[in-house]
């Protein structure tokens, strides 16, 4: 495994698409409905509240990035070996 480049994972978290290059296609994919339901909620109390939407993002983008370069720099793997 690489370290994921973190600059690139914020530039996708600003269009809520940091957790599928983050963490794959099944966190990526709930990570993204996730913003999108809270995106709809919070347009209908007020639309001064979307900008959370993109803070969460952008925090958990580079919650998930950084556990994945600690991961491969300490070289503890998930992955099982025969």
């Amino acid at each position: 495994m690489e370290k994921k480049n973190m600059v690139i994972a914020m530039v996708l978290a600003l269009f809520s698409l940091g957790g599928f290059y983050a963490a794959g296609l099944k966190k990526g994919a709930m990570l993204f409905f996730g913003l999108w339901i809270l995106g709809l909620v919070l347009m209908q109390v007020s639309d001064s509240l979307l900008p959370i939407v993109t803070i969460a993002s952008f925090y958990i983008t580079y919650k998930w990035t950084k556990e994945h370069n600690d991961a491969v720099e300490g070289n503890t793997t998930t992955e099982a070996h025969v």
